[in-house]
């Protein structure tokens, strides 16, 4: 038996971590993109196997983007609900891409990348990574190429060496292989190579244990290309050859994974017996090779988790950077503080409690207060001195005493976020004389520290009596009317705001109520505990309602339950529209009759015509029990439901009706009258209550008006033991509207009302409807938890666009203003109760348009998106010439009613999907409508990214987007000309150079050992290169040709410089760093050519590069460019290069002119903003 001195440190070491790894949680989750498992294709099978192992090392790992998976491996793929579930617990996703993918296709908040290859060698594009990507390297080369020779390396080991090794037998070897990968078959020149040669290609693959076997009895292989089945030939004892000018070269093989031991190259002497000698060991060389891959996982592991640590502390810090976004800026300032001085600013006074046992506490409040901290000044800061006098008392003379206009109490400690008093004067000084009291949202601080937001419902009542805490703190009253009134009730210990703002609702009613969607304080989250003081409150005002009987129970600390205590047992219809499943039918009729104690109801069973059969035995026995209680009501077929549901109303018999879905079922025996409970009150419109999926998820909690549509469902798929938002899903509260599948109203009201709108376009949302109908007519409509149904499964059918318009069309005001939600709530999350992008709510001075608000669709974040929509937008608005902001997606129509903007400018908007939203803008939004064009999209030049974008039928897709705006803004005149015929009114707004981006850019001069000459731009613009691809061959020895971005193959060997394509926020100082002498602009004649803009002139401008340029439209007519224009011919292209290789200086001196002259003329400050602002704004 071995003892603790036995164990070597290796030993403990390795101990440790297994016990670590064993009960290691789950950190943050990667998510790796990766096409569908093949085995015979080694970067697909490491992306694979990478989640395999993190998986197996104590993480969670998925694949993305694929649909086959190797199921021997651990490779989940990653579903909807998994996403949720992360979300749900806070978890910040791990992207892992491939150096093929471009862009950020899954949206995580970190990036890691991982080069299976250099970067564009299979894409030919660059992967436009962002600044804060993590980037890790199967290969020193692949490291090298990117200049990070000592970049991190992941270098998994994807070889299966008990496959792949020549064994310690001789065999015999026999026959000569090509390997055929990417390289043309057409393109091979077979008399390089054996007679007799095998093709091993992919096109024809073998699985991995037939390709070792061939292998391993192979006498050579041959190839094109670097593979790493290259690798796996020479751990078979197969030397391999490879055939020189394909990129390969010794260079490269002794930089490989295994040094270039097994390999060579065509053309050196022996080739064949110099590979074959370098096999021996290949083996032991890969082991030593691969063996860091564990150490060079865990710093993988190491950077990713920390990076995604370092983005979990910033959304949890991203409260305080949304609060202080909430700032005017210098413009909005002025503009407010001009508006408050017109309209009589009132006079706040901010009463703070000092119970005398935390000096530093009221400091802090006092603070906050003060004018370097606060931006309203209107105020009057009073500390309560609660030891000379009780609390209450103290508090009534201070307002007594008071000249203020309007006053709030908050206790020492309690800080004022800078613009909400700001804010709140702003509405108080607006068209709200009917307010009495007004309140405002607020962030609280979670242990001491951490912020979180609550963001209230306009005035709920029934959200205030069930849950006082969160909805009575920190109002503002008018002074006048808190006097009037008698002050505070000194009676009502801590629970004396809530009895004032009961008594003024009981005299002035609930519209005497305010609120504004703007944070005001942050203070220190409340623990939830029953108040005896505020049940005492509360019961007082129900009695003083005329609920004498009522009482204020509870489950939940500081979450009340009422109980209205009616004396009546009225009668009740429980309507089931038979629509679905027979089982379904008799589980809710079942479930019904077994747990339903109210006993004064009916059940009416509405039977739409249904021609099943089992259903329509089962009806006639239902009939043929004969029961009073029990009834089947066959209605005419071919009706709409919503005229189904009339009739019966009609012909029901209770006092009131309950619509409930044949798909549910009933949880509880006490739901009726819990659901009468709400119903009689003489307040109440409609009641709902909790409806639950039967995996335990909540399927609606009320409805939210907006929410992915005209109506969504509150807090769909959280858990149904979950709190909610604000304890939302435990406590009483109003809705707005309320799901059909569980209903019910008083049966006079329904018919008052109108019933259910018939009309065919309004089916889908027939319930929120006649809610909303209730709610004009100023009834309360209640959801309670207190009545649960579970739900089966449906079949649910979308509703059309047309449904969706005829909803907006009657009732878009208050769907995009939902009072049971807020502003500051997101519309596109399905169950609702995130935060909106802080762009989109913080507008202050919107309400009175002191400026213009511009709302900016941009295409993309490229070249054209910036240079037309994100930059023009941000200087604009960094002079003070417009608020608003940009979004790459049309806004949906609720969310656009919320921004209301001035104008709207929508770029390339072509696809169906953006015409529908571009057709709903025209129909719904007063803004004026732009449309931003920089591209002849109906000549496109092969290659070009917009191809894959672009409808089959351009033009006509185009006019439809151009019957839809105001105006037509282009680049070019170009452009304009081709477009005159199409829209009346179009303006011409040339690029212009972002300043920050292009301003002060210093380029070096005479960097070469021959003069610097080249081109810049991207695979799409490739065919520019090719234009001179032999002006490039012929001065090859002349000049250093150099190349940022794309370049062919063909032209790889006489460039002396080659980098690849940069981030477009990298572009500039990158295209300064070429340290040209000169640079190219070529362009081919094209219609697509001449519409296009002189940015490439510019950009070469600013960097003070002499420019030589095809002379072609787009780049005519430039008296104040001094740029060499040239015919596309070789020898015209010549001489001009060599005219300016001749005198330098002179060259030079042409650069310094452009550029001098790009810095007066075509920058995008000073003047050329008034050229925007006209284009964009209707007068």
């Amino acid at each position: 038996m071995s003892t603790t001195s036995d164990i070597d440190a290796q030993h403990v070491e390795l101990a440790m971590s297994r016990l670590q790894l064993m009960y290691a949680k789950p950190a943050h989750p990667y998510y790796i993109l990766a096409p569908d498992y093949r085995e015979t294709s080694s970067g697909i099978a490491t992306l694979h196997y990478l989640c395999h192992i993190l998986n197996l090392s104590g993480r969670e790992a998925y694949i993305c983007g694929a649909s086959v998976v190797n199921p021997e491996l651990k490779t989940p793929l990653l579903d909807a609900q998994t996403q949720q579930r992360h979300s749900s617990a806070g978890k910040v996703p791990i992207a892992v891409y491939p150096e093929v993918t471009i862009g950020e296709p899954l949206k995580c908040p970190v990036t890691a990348r991982f080069l299976l290859n250099f970067e564009g060698f299979l894409t030919q594009k660059g992967m436009q990574e962002g600044p804060d990507d993590l980037m890790f390297y199967s290969g020193r080369l692949i490291a090298a190429k990117r200049g990070e020779a000592e970049g991190d390396l992941l270098n998994l080991p994807i070889i299966d060496i008990a496959l792949f090794s020549a064994g310690d037998e001789p065999v015999i070897r026999q026959g000569a292989y090509l390997y055929q990968n990417r390289y043309p078959l057409e393109q091979i020149d077979y008399s390089q190579l054996p007679e007799g040669i095998h093709l091993l290609s992919v096109a024809n693959p073998l699985s991995l244990t037939e390709l070792a076997q061939r292998l391993k009895t192979a006498e050579v292989m041959y190839t094109h290309e670097w593979s790493m089945t290259c690798v796996m030939a020479v751990l078979c004892g197969c030397p391999v050859i490879f055939i020189p000018g394909h990129g390969i070269d010794q260079q490269f093989l002794e930089r490989s994974l295994i040094g270039s031991n097994g390999f060579a190259m065509l053309d050196q002497s022996d080739a064949v017996a110099t590979a074959r000698a370098g096999v021996i060991g290949a083996l032991e060389r890969y082991v030593t090779v691969t063996t860091p891959f564990w150490q060079q996982l865990d710093v993988f592991i190491e950077k990713t988790q920390a990076a995604a640590q370092r983005k979990y502390k910033d959304q949890r810090l991203a409260m305080n950077q949304w609060l202080q976004a909430r700032y005017p800026n210098k413009q909005q300032l002025a503009r407010v503080l001009e508006r408050l001085a017109a309209n009589k600013a009132p006079r706040i006074e901010v009463l703070v409690i000092d119970k005398g046992s935390d000096a530093q506490a009221q400091q802090q409040t006092l603070k906050s207060l003060e004018p370097d901290q606060c931006l309203y000044d209107n105020l009057q800061v009073v500390v309560v001195d609660t030891e000379q006098a009780p609390l209450i008392e103290a508090i009534n003379r201070t307002v007594a005493r008071s000249v203020a206009d309007w006053l709030i109490v908050v206790e020492a400690g309690v800080t004022f976020t800078p613009a909400g008093l700001l804010r709140l004067a702003l509405e108080l000084s607006g068209d709200c004389a009917h307010w009495l009291a007004v309140y405002a949202d607020e962030a609280v601080r979670v242990n001491g520290s951490e912020l979180g937001i609550s963001l209230r419902p306009d005035f709920n009542l029934d959200l205030l009596l069930s849950f006082p805490a969160g909805l009575s703190r920190h109002w503002l009253f008018r002074r006048d009317a808190l006097v009037g009134l008698g002050g505070f009730n000194s009676g009502c210990g801590d629970a004396y705001e809530l009895e004032y703002q009961l008594r003024l609702i009981e005299h002035r009613g609930l519209a005497s109520v305010g609120h504004v969607s703007e944070p005001l304080l942050v203070s220190d989250a409340f623990g939830l505990r029953d108040c005896a003081n505020e049940r005492a409150v509360i019961e007082a005002h129900l009695r003083a309602r005329g609920y004498t009987h009522a009482q204020v129970n509870t489950r939940f600390p500081g979450r009340y339950e009422i109980d209205y205590g009616h004396a009546q047992q009225p009668s009740v219809s429980v309507l089931v529209v038979l629509e679905g499943r027979l089982e379904q039918f008799q589980r809710c009729l079942d479930s019904l009759l077994a747990n339903t104690d109210y006993p004064y109801y009916e059940v009416l069973l509405l039977d739409p015509g249904n021609a099943d059969g089992p259903t329509q035995q089962w009806l006639s026995g239902v009939e043929q029990l004969g029961s009073e209680q029990l009834r089947v009501l066959r209605l005419a077929g071919g009706q709409s439901r919503a005229a189904l549901c009339n009739e019966a109303a009609r012909e029901a018999l209770g006092e009131y009706v309950f619509w409930l879905d044949a798909a549910a079922a009933i949880v509880g025996k006490d739901w009726l009258a819990q659901l009468l409970n709400h119903a009689q009150r003489p307040e109440v419109g409609a009641v709902g209550g909790k409806l639950l999926s039967a995996d335990g998820k909540v399927h609606s909690a009320g409805s939210v008006l907006g929410l992915c549509g005209p109506v969504g469902r509150a807090f769909e798929g959280l858990s149904h033991q979950e709190a909610g938002y604000q304890q939302r899903l435990q406590v009483d509260q109003n809705y707005t509207a309320l799901s059909g599948e569980c209903l019910i109203l008083r049966r006079e009201l329904f018919l008052q009302a109108g019933g259910f709108d018939e009309e065919p376009l309004l089916a889908p949302w027939v319930d929120a409807d006649l809610c909303l109908k209730l709610h004009q007519a100023g009834y309360l409509n209640v959801w309670t938890p207190r009545v649960q149904i579970l739900m089966g499964a449906q079949a649910i059918t979308k509703a059309s666009v047309e449904q969706e318009d005829a909803m907006y069309a009657r009732w878009l005001g208050v769907i995009a203003r939902d009072p049971a939600y807020n502003l500051n709530l997101s519309l596109q999350q399905q169950g609702g109760f995130q935060m909106v992008d802080k762009v989109l709510s913080w507008h202050p001075d919107k309400a009175w348009r002191a400026q213009p608000v511009v709302l900016a669709h941009h295409a993309d974040l490229q070249g054209t998106g910036q240079y037309r929509v994100i930059q023009p937008f941000a200087a604009l608005k960094g002079a003070g010439l417009i608020e608003g902001g940009v979004s790459p997606s049309v806004l949906q129509v609720a969310d656009l009613e919320r921004y209301d903007p001035d104008t709207i400018v929508l770029q390339r908007n072509i696809d169906e999907e953006r015409l529908q939203a571009m057709r709903r803008l025209q129909v719904f939004s007063r803004a004026f409508k732009v449309f931003e064009l920089s591209d002849y999209l109906m000549d496109l030049p092969r290659g070009s990214a917009l191809q894959r974008q672009m409808p089959e039928d351009i033009v006509g897709n185009l006019q439809r987007g151009l019957s839809y705006v105001d105006r037509l803004v282009v680049s070019t005149p170009a452009l304009a000309e081709h477009f005159a015929h199409h829209h009346s009114d179009i303006r011409i707004v040339e690029n212009r150079l972002p300043v920050a981006w292009w301003q002060g850019l210093q380029a070096q001069r005479r960097m070469g050992s021959k003069p610097r000459v080249g081109w810049a731009g991207g695979w799409e613009q490739v065919a520019e290169l090719e234009l001179i691809a032999e002006v490039i061959k012929a001065l090859s020895g002349e000049v250093e040709w150099v190349v940022l971005g794309a370049c062919p193959a063909t032209l790889r060997p006489y460039i002396h410089d080659y980098r690849v394509d940069v981030p477009l926020h990298r572009y500039p100082q990158a295209l300064a760093h070429l340290n040209l002498d000169i640079a190219l602009a070529p362009m081919a004649q094209s219609l697509f050519n001449d519409c296009k803009s002189n940015v490439r002139l510019l950009e070469y401008g600013a960097c003070g590069f002499p420019v030589i340029a095809s002379d072609v439209p787009c780049y005519q007519g430039r008296s104040d460019l001094p740029v060499t224009l040239v015919r596309n011919s070789l020898s015209d292209w010549l001489e001009a290069i060599r005219m300016h290789l001749a005198d330098m200086d002179g060259a030079h001196r042409l650069g310094d002119a452009l550029k001098a002259s790009i810095h007066q003329h075509w920058m995008l400050d000073g003047d050329s903003l008034q050229y925007w602002h006209k284009a964009w704004l209707a007068s």
